[in-house]
């Protein structure tokens, strides 16, 4: 089922962020350039990086995979696929070219895509947790194969809880391992962003902490990831993974359509992992989206929404 709508002005939803972004961590918001990317260099990259993202969101990506500014090189990396030579991505890429010392091309072997997984639906015989906790695992139904993904961050708008968006657009209705409903997804957008928000159940106890390997960590306020950021995420498949964030405002051209505005963190995963929360300490700062199928980078969706 797509859902991709957002069900409130985006006046209101720039709101709500701004109150929650009440913790700033890693450095200075703008990180300047490195020594020899002067200003109008930055200023051709951005266009060129501009004009490739509306080529992806008008689905004319071929098979690019993900591209971004790297400061310190001053060049714009576009990955795409090894062998791949559909025209589209030909041609994609070709734009890139028009000036070669602004692009850089990479191949990789494994495509990019969200990490949803498919599997068994939630066990009503397992224990119950006190309070549902962030980065939990959630399941799309009660009976047969279902959609898995994980819960990000509770709180970070008042009485709910979060995910990533391809997750709300494969399904509206959330549970936990029990089989207790955690909610409908009431906002969501995906492609262009990758984010849900789920108000909590009657009765649901949303505690303010995340599942972080044997232990939780208790979340105290909300940034965005930065260049050189330490983070950690948990996810349902792989547990809690470490990594640095090595890139800003990434384009990722997933197969249902580019999302613009990522992080990529050198932290591993796999399927499952989906929406689970990434933090600095106890400061939360992204959710986290796709990759290739297992390992690294991983890409997130900053807290902005």
């Amino acid at each position: 089922m797509k859902r991709t709508t957002v069900t409130r002005s985006m006046l209101s939803m720039a709101a709500a962020a701004v109150l929650v972004l009440t913790t700033q961590v890693g450095p200075a918001a703008s990180d300047p350039p490195a020594a020899g990317c002067l200003v109008d260099r930055l200023g051709e990259l951005r266009t060129l990086q501009h004009r490739l993202d509306g080529l992806a969101l008008d689905g004319l990506a071929g098979g690019s995979q993900y591209w971004y500014i790297d400061h310190r090189r001053c060049t714009l990396i576009v990955a795409t696929l090894r062998g791949a030579a559909d025209p589209a991505g030909s041609a994609f890429l070709n734009t890139a070219r028009r000036v070669p010392a602004l692009a850089e091309i990479i191949e990789l072997d494994a495509a990019i895509r969200p990490r949803v997984a498919r599997g068994p639906a939630a066990d009503p015989n397992s224990r119950a947790a006190t309070g549902f906790h962030g980065g939990s695992t959630i399941y799309s139904g009660l009976t047969g194969t279902v959609f898995i993904c994980t819960a990000g961050f509770n709180g970070y708008r008042p009485n709910t809880t979060g995910t990533a968006g391809h997750c709300a657009r494969d399904a509206p209705t959330w549970y936990d391992n029990t089989g207790a409903l955690i909610g409908n997804v009431d906002q969501s957008r995906f492609p262009g962003a990758d984010w849900a928000v789920i108000p909590a159940a009657e009765g649901l106890t949303l505690a303010t902490d995340i599942v972080d390997g044997d232990s939780t960590t208790t979340i105290t306020g909300f940034a965005r990831p930065r260049l050189r950021d330490r983070v950690c995420g948990t996810g349902a498949s792989s547990g809690t993974r470490c990594g640095t964030i090595d890139a800003t405002d990434v384009t990722v051209n997933y197969p249902e359509g580019a999302v613009t505005g990522l992080a990529r963190s050198t932290q591993s995963g796999a399927a499952g992992d989906s929406g689970g929360p990434v933090h600095i300490g106890h400061t939360g700062v992204a959710l986290i989206s796709g990759g290739p199928p297992e390992g690294a980078p991983t890409f997130v969706q900053p807290l902005n929404f």
